[in-house]
Order: C-alpha cells, then structure tokens, then sequence
C-alpha cells in the first residue's frame, strides 16, 4: 500500500522544503499526481521527513549487560525514533578488545538488530588502560576504538594507541576524565554541590585529558573524536585545536544544552557522567553547537 505525506516538510541537503511526497513501502518520490486513489488512513498531514540519523555513541549492552539493554530492545527503540544507524560502545562483556570479543558482539548485532549497527572496539585490553588491545586484528571488524565510560590515564599509553590507530587509518574516540581529579565526586562541582553537601566533579577532570590529548595529536597526527563535552574549557580547547589544524572532532548529548546545575534535584535521576554542569558551561556548549565547534 502506498502512502500520501501531503505537504510534508522535506530535508534536502541542507534545506527544509514543502511538498507532497509518497512512499511505495520501499522508498520516497515526489508526489504531483490525483490523490483520489489514496483512502483516508494513508494521507498524512504535517510531517516532516529526513533521512534517517546516525547516533555515534549507544550502549547496546548486548553481550554481557542483557538485562540493562538487548540488541533487539536498542535497535528498536533507535528504529522508533529515526535512526537507521548506531554505533555501539564497548563496555561489554567479553570485552571487544579481541577477534573473539568483537565476533560475540557481530553475531549479537546479526541476531537481533533492525538497524545499521557497527561497533567499537577497545583501545586497551578489557579498557583498563594497561596494555593496548590487539587493535590491528579487530580494526576490520570495527568503526574505531573507545574505551569509553573510562578514560585512558596514561600519556605513553593514549601515544601509543594514537599512532597505531593512525597506522590502521582508524580513529580514536576518547572518554576523557582524569581519575586522579575525581575525589569520590558524583555531581558537579558547583553552587548546588557547594549548597548541599555534596562532593563535586571538577570541570578540570574533563578538560585536562582533552588538553593532553590535543598535544599527542601533534605528535602523532591521529584522528580523534570527544565523546559528550560538558564543560565551557573543552570546547575551547577543541575549538583552538581545530583552528590550528588538528584532526580532532567531539560530540555533546542533549541534556547539556538544555539544563545546568541549577536544575539538580536530591534525586537519583540527575546523577550521569560527565555531570551537569553550570550555566555558564550550558551556554558555551550551545555556542560551540551554533558555530561548529561541538560536531554533533
């Protein structure tokens, strides 16, 4: 059955365009013809259409973690909300940080996923940051490699994965967060910690690894991407690095362009990491988004 999109607002390379569109079930054509043969329940008004998004940083906790997440439950819910690709991050059990780690997740994304779904693999083994995975066997079976939820704490250890990720013609995607600076913080360190009581999570802990990591980049001329930028700091550092020419990338998520500190609660539900942070760090991350500095 073929359905009508009657004035639908269309994406098209950049531009938002109004027009009848249909789709055969398959694919999507422009629409000029006589709607008569259309019943009722397939003519849709007001919609818009796009292609379908790429979110680059889930967690399908599958295998390992089922009963946070499945294959089958992630895909469906990414299905549901447009997008038709994922790329899923390695905290999972086995680790993929090994042919036969990344192989368990492959016939997971094969038996249960209803999207484009490619995963990452590790930067170090089981991502502890002591000693590199076997990137070079698992790099055709990845997109890149993260260790992401943890943050690689060794200078010789990140140089190390940059220029063997280059050598591969893969990119590292980087958790950035200095254990040494979290001193049992779980919100931000900020006005509403400072008002009630609570340990903080210091800007510095974020903004610090990506500082470091800008100058191993030079060394090593590797391809790099920020995993959920939180603080005013670190899109300045991003933004410089780009202007200087580094091959350096980032992304943000929703929650930080849309509330602060100022909208904690003593509630568990506002507890994630990097933290919500100040106000003043919301206001520069939607200014990063706005000028191209934050990539998505």
């Amino acid at each position: 059955m073929k359905t009508l999109f009657r004035g639908a607002l269309v994406y098209d390379n950049g531009i938002m365009k109004k027009q009848d569109v249909v789709f055969d079930g398959v694919s999507l054509s422009t629409f000029d013809g006589d709607v008569t043969p259309f019943s009722s329940s397939a003519i849709f008004d007001n919609i818009a259409v796009f292609p379908g998004f790429c979110d680059v940083h889930v967690h399908f906790r599958e295998p390992g973690f089922s009963y946070k997440e499945t294959m089958e439950s992630g895909s469906s819910a990414a299905a549901h909300g447009g997008y038709t690709a994922v790329l899923t991050m390695p905290n999972l059990k086995p680790s993929p940080d090994s042919t036969k780690g990344v192989e368990e997740q492959l016939a997971a994304i094969r038996r249960g996923a209803s999207i484009a779904v490619i995963p990452y693999g590790t930067i170090t083994k089981g991502s502890q940051g002591c000693e590199l995975s076997d990137m070079e066997a698992i790099a055709p079976m990845v997109a890149a490699f993260s260790d992401d939820g943890r943050g690689v704490q060794s200078e010789e250890m990140m140089l190390a994965a940059m220029h063997k990720a280059k050598s591969l013609g893969k990119m590292i995607v980087a958790h950035c967060e200095d254990n040494s600076l979290l001193r049992g913080g779980y919100i931000h360190d900020g006005e509403y910690a400072r008002a009630h009581g609570h340990r903080g999570i210091c800007s510095e802990s974020e903004w610090g690894p990506i500082a470091r990591d800008v100058e191993l980049l030079k060394k090593s001329g590797a391809a790099y991407h920020v995993c959920h930028v939180s603080t005013k700091e670190s899109v300045e550092i991003i933004r410089r690095a780009k202007a200087e020419g580094v091959d350096i990338t980032c992304e943000t998520a929703p929650h930080y362009l849309v509330m602060d500190d100022s909208d904690l609660q003593e509630e568990g539900r506002f507890k994630m990491n990097p933290p919500l942070r100040s106000a003043a760090d919301r206001e520069a991350l939607v200014e990063g988004l706005k000028d191209g500095t934050i990539d998505m």
